[in-house]
């Protein structure tokens, strides 16, 4: 929203459809038009924020490396995108570290959230052009959500594939190995006529209390196809004759992607 735009009405987010009027010189912001799919975290005042509006993808950015993928991020934020219904993706970036040490397995990645839990997984490289292609056409013809920690990339995502745009790209505190903010506010860039990509700011947390618990299950679809637990308010966390913990201790659920949501179930507006 430029300068002399005005708003009459409250929290307008990247992506919204509205009407504006000009008076005296000024434009306002009359009406915000009903929204479809929404990208939400919780805030830092534990109310649901959101971050982007009209979506038709959600794609969740990660670097393998620099900075160190934070599987916990990834799982918030495909959460999220389960809630409201949103398709979601997820890219692993920066596959050209994969052969550093502290560099996340795309192998293990791969198998987790894309034959498991059942998303698309990209593997790109900025650096190498890997994964571009596959990259464009995921987004075509799309409005997407780009979310990821400060420094995973998505700038230089969008550079890669539409390198005339003058976007800039930020770097990893060598001390901290975080990120720092080169995106300070959600921007909507338009690629081709049908393709949108909203680029949000780096995020350091992305919690997702606004979720009540006893619905937090149904954002995780990898526990989804093992049958009928035995209560039907199980939680899937120690319960009896629960089908998820039986297909976690034969190895068909992640036992990691698991824990952590059983890490989600019992947070408090937790932001790491």
């Amino acid at each position: 929203m430029s300068s002399n735009v005005f708003r009459k009405v409250k929290n307008p987010v990247c992506g919204d459809v509205a009407t504006v009027n000009k008076q005296q010189g000024a434009w306002y912001v009359e009406e915000i038009h009903e929204r479809r799919g929404s990208l939400e975290r919780t805030s830092p005042l534990g109310k649901a924020q959101i971050l982007a509006a009209n979506i038709d993808l959600v794609v969740v950015v990660a670097s393998i490396a620099s900075p160190p993928l934070r599987r916990g991020f990834i799982d918030r934020a495909l959460a999220s995108a389960q809630w409201n219904h949103l398709p979601a993706a997820l890219v692993l970036n920066k596959i050209d570290l994969a052969g550093e040490k502290e560099a996340a397995c795309p192998e293990t990645l791969n198998r987790v959230y894309g034959k498991m839990a059942g998303y698309t997984v990209l593997s790109t490289s900025a650096t190498t052009g890997q994964g571009m292609e596959e990259f464009k056409r995921l987004i075509q013809g799309k409005t997407v959500a780009l979310a990821g920690i400060s420094a995973a990339g998505k700038t230089s995502l969008i550079r890669a594939i539409h390198p005339e745009l003058d976007l800039r790209i930020g770097a990893v505190n060598a001390k901290t190995t975080k990120g720092r903010h080169t995106t300070v506010s959600a921007r909507l860039i338009q690629l081709e006529t049908d393709t949108f990509l909203m680029d949000t700011p780096g995020l350091r947390a992305f919690s997702i209390d606004h979720i009540p618990a006893d619905e937090l299950k149904f954002c995780f679809p990898d526990f989804e196809g093992y049958g009928e637990c035995r209560f039907r308010n199980c939680l899937h966390e120690s319960e009896p004759e629960c089908v998820v913990l039986k297909a976690v201790e034969r190895g068909q659920i992640d036992r990691e992607r698991h824990s952590s949501y059983i890490k989600l179930l019992h947070e408090e507006n937790s932001f790491s």
